[in-house]
């Protein structure tokens, strides 16, 4: 202990580890052209706005490398190794993609308060910076020795998009809507584990790479109404409703745990419904919000997918409005101080839990 603190500066300070520096750079150029059109079909208008976008990444990314010049099994603790490291270098990775992306939104109202809509698009999602760093960890565990790295060359994962729906439209203030959406994903990007060796011990190296592709598809129904037709005051009273079904193709089998696995973390069903009243200087409203189970990483802890259950809970919020320059608001989360919970796999192989309780907000707004 004395040695460490003495080579330490005899402080107790952090000390940067250059190994685990990265730097990530992307360069992005953009040029697009968007045009509108409008017209009459079957004595309908309609509307059209298409457009084109063309995208141009450069990405440069920057780390150290440490290599391992000696393995050696921890005398004190056979289940360990101890790995000896060499100098330090610099080392950079270079990745460049370009993109076209079109896009079109078409409005075709059947009647004043019947409303058609039709969109056609091609989208990108960039990788994460932290996946496109080079810089290397390594786990010492002899029947585990494991090299994490990450991937310059990276590209975005594409989507090829189709949403589809009708608007009703019951008076100035309430609406029905009902929607259906289809997505067809190219490049994911997964997470591969190949064997390496190093200085003759066998390495399990994970790199994203972009591999798999997957189709989205689901639908939509919103309800927003107003009782704008009671008597005062309570025609400011209101509800609303929406739910959301998604599906996709991958899933994860947990009898194929252990061998090469894909699925889309995020995927899952999702609903909230509220009432509100907002009436002179009045706004209140109670929200319930709720989403099904769903994929949070597909290799979390010792590599296992892990899954958030269902998790739903009740929020308040409303203000008063004084003047033209003061409100005063109130805002109140979780009432229900609802618990989320994470599980490997299983249900009852409980991996992590976040009880974030009820927050409450008192304030007031001003402006001039």
């Amino acid at each position: 202990m004395r040695a460490a603190l003495a080579a330490n500066g005899g402080t107790f300070a952090a000390v940067p580890q250059p190994s685990s520096y990265g730097r990530v750079e992307e360069k992005t150029k953009s040029a697009y052209g968007k045009v509108d059109f409008k017209g009459v079909l079957w004595d309908k208008p309609w509307t059209l706005d298409a457009g084109m976008r063309y995208t141009k990444t450069d990405t440069l990314a920057n780390a150290y490398y440490v290599p391992i010049t000696a393995i050696t099994i921890n005398p004190n603790d056979t289940s360990n190794s101890i790995l000896t490291y060499g100098p330090l270098s610099p080392i950079s990775s270079t990745g460049s993609y370009g993109d076209w992306l079109p896009s079109a939104n078409f409005k075709l109202s059947l009647r004043d308060d019947l409303i058609f809509r039709l969109g056609l698009s091609r989208t990108v999602t960039r990788p994460d910076l932290s996946a496109l760093s080079p810089s290397t960890q390594y786990t010492a565990r002899p029947t585990n020795l494991t090299d994490n790295t990450g991937n310059a060359t990276l590209k975005p994962y594409s989507s090829k998009n189709v949403d589809m729906g009708l608007e009703w439209y019951i008076n100035d203030t309430s609406y029905i809507a009902a929607e259906g959406f289809y997505k067809k994903v190219d490049d994911f990007i997964t997470t591969i584990e190949t064997n390496v060796t190093i200085l003759g011990h066998p390495f399990l190296q994970s790199q994203p790479v972009n591999l798999n592709t997957a189709t989205i598809k689901g639908a939509e129904f919103t309800v927003n109404y107003q009782f704008s037709k009671l008597p005062s005051p309570f025609d400011g009273l209101g509800t609303a409703f929406n739910y959301t079904f998604v599906s996709s193709d991958a899933s994860i089998n947990p009898a194929l745990i252990n061998t090469s696995k894909f699925a889309i973390p995020g995927i899952g069903d999702s609903a909230n419904a509220s009432g509100y009243y907002e009436k002179g200087p009045w706004q209140v409203r109670l929200a319930y919000n709720w989403r099904g189970k769903y994929l949070s990483t597909i290799a979390g802890d010792e590599g296992q997918p892990t899954t958030v259950k269902p998790y739903g809970q009740l929020d308040l919020s409303s203000s008063y409005k004084v003047n033209d320059h003061l409100s005063a608001f109130i805002e109140a989360t979780n009432l229900t101080r609802s618990v989320q919970v994470w599980y490997q796999v299983y249900p009852n192989r409980l991996d992590y839990a976040e009880a974030d309780g009820m927050t409450l907000t008192v304030g007031v707004h001003g402006k001039w």
